[in-house]
């Protein structure tokens, strides 16, 4: 048979930047073989996906993104992105984008460099742990794809050449500043685009407020990516507060969309 399991979301978090992926996967499935001995087998899928089967999912991504450049250029030949920037929390959406653009440029054998132009700089905007950290989980996620580089070059060399990790987790992993929350409430009301305060929201804002403007000129007229990747459940955490926040710039009414039974004067049970 096959068991699935449910985590407790506010232990999940906590004990994911306390431990690690790799650690709170491995402390799951030890429950599961000493307490279920009907799944004495588990297959651990690591947090947010990253390893070599998962990773594999933004090689795609990058295609599909190289596809649409494509078509861009279609109406404007010299169109070039300069930065790529997105948000980091396990390895795995910095190590497919980082070797996806490598592959697409040229950087690993035969590419199309000569057409494309310069490739963008990749910027990850780390969430949790630090740069170090990143570095060494992608150059191992990206050595059990089977990357293969020239015998001068290691792993790691190769992957901090490809991408620039940025310190941005601030007070900690799935935890917010009230500037955070208010970035994504202003990023949200201007743009009607939602960023999540726990990936996504705190990346672009760490990106915007620390490295675009602690060097402004090396981004002054450069097209930037943002990668939006999700993470749209870390809302719900945030729900109330976001909710204050936004109330006090425009009238807000939550809906309920599963439902609210209560009774009517008769008794009878309604569904609102």
């Amino acid at each position: 048979g096959i068991g699935i399991y449910r985590l407790n979301i506010k232990c999940f978090a906590c004990k994911y930047g306390r431990l690690g992926s790799n650690k709170l996967v491995e402390s799951v499935c030890d429950y599961i073989q000493s307490k279920q001995k009907l799944h004495d087998n588990p297959y651990p899928i690591p947090v947010g996906g990253s390893n070599a089967v998962g990773t594999w999912g933004y090689i795609n991504g990058v295609d599909e993104l190289m596809q649409q450049l494509e078509g861009m250029r279609g109406e404007d030949s010299e169109f070039a992105l300069d930065h790529v920037v997105f948000a980091t929390g396990s390895g795995g959406t910095a190590t497919g984008i980082s070797v996806g653009l490598s592959l697409a440029y040229g950087s690993l054998g035969d590419g199309h460099h000569e057409t494309l132009g310069k490739p963008p700089r990749v910027h990850a905007v780390g969430v949790c742990d630090d740069p170090d950290y990143f570095y060494r989980t992608m150059a191992s996620i990206a050595d059990d794809m089977g990357l293969r580089l020239p015998p001068d070059t290691t792993t790691e060399d190769f992957v901090r050449h490809s991408v620039t990790v940025h310190h941005g987790k601030g007070r900690g992993y799935a935890f917010s500043t009230d500037e955070e929350l208010d970035f994504i409430l202003q990023f949200a009301t201007e743009t009607g685009i939602s960023l999540d305060p726990v990936y996504s929201g705190k990346a672009l804002y760490h990106f915007l407020r620390k490295v675009v403007e602690g060097d402004p000129e090396a981004y002054r007229n450069k097209k930037v990516l943002f990668w939006h990747t999700g993470g749209s459940i870390g809302l719900y955490e945030r729900g109330d507060d976001m909710l204050g926040r936004l109330s006090r710039a425009s009238p807000v009414t939550r809906i309920d969309a599963y439902g609210t039974k209560e009774k009517d004067k008769d008794g009878d049970v309604a569904t609102l």
